[in-house]
This record gives structure tokens, C-alpha cells and sequence, in this order.
């Protein structure tokens, strides 16, 4: 698995409170790849079936309490994490981490296309 996939994973999970799952056995290389091997899928399946790409289904992953429309790629990455990732019990969500999350979202938000 590519060092900056694998790297990726660790960081987000960290970001957003998560730790590897003890009983689960498997590693942030793990997550990598499956998350990969599904998103490569439904982008090869998309190019035949471009409706794929575009279709929304209502989920509430991580026990939200409201669904929302999700992307299959979506909903498989979040399947797959919450597979191997349980909330880190040492991570405490006080203001100032909520602040470091939402400019972390904030920075990794695509620009509005102009015109």
C-alpha cells in the first residue's frame, strides 16, 4: 500500500477521533486497500454506468441521528472504516478541537466553481 494512502487514513482517523479497533486485527493498511479496491470499482463500473457516479442513497453511518443522502463511494469508505475504527475513548471534543475539525473540513473543501 502507497506510504501517503495508508498515511492519509491514520491522519483523518486521528482528526476525527477514531482508533483501530483492538479486536479487529486489521491496520490502517488494511482500510487503505479495501477503501481503494471500492472506490476503484465503482469509478471502472461508472464508466459503463455513469448513473452510479450520480446516484444518492439515504444512510446514517456512525449512528447519526438524522440520514442523509450518501455517494456509494461515500458510504462504502465510511462502511469500511467503521469496520475497523471505533471512537478513541482519550480524545476529548472540547471547543478547541472542534474548531482544529471544522478548518480541517474547511481546508479540504473543493473550491465553488465561478460562473
Amino acid at each position: 500500500m502507497p506510504r501517503t494512502r495508508r498515511q492519509s487514513w491514520e491522519l483523518l482517523a486521528g482528526r476525527f477521533g477514531y482508533r483501530l479497533r483492538p479486536e479487529g486485527g486489521a491496520g490502517v493498511d488494511t482500510i487503505a486497500t479495501l477503501a481503494s479496491a471500492s472506490l476503484r470499482g465503482l469509478v471502472l463500473i461508472a464508466l459503463s454506468t455513469p448513473e452510479v457516479a450520480a446516484q444518492r442513497f439515504p444512510a446514517r453511518p456512525f449512528g447519526a441521528a438524522q440520514p442523509a443522502d450518501w455517494s456509494a463511494a461515500a458510504l462504502g469508505a465510511a462502511s469500511i472504516a467503521s469496520a475497523f475504527l471505533e471512537p478513541d475513548p482519550a480524545i476529548e471534543w472540547d471547543p478547541e478541537r472542534i474548531a482544529a475539525v471544522a478548518g480541517l473540513l474547511q481546508a479540504l473543501r473543493l473550491p465553488t466553481p465561478t460562473g
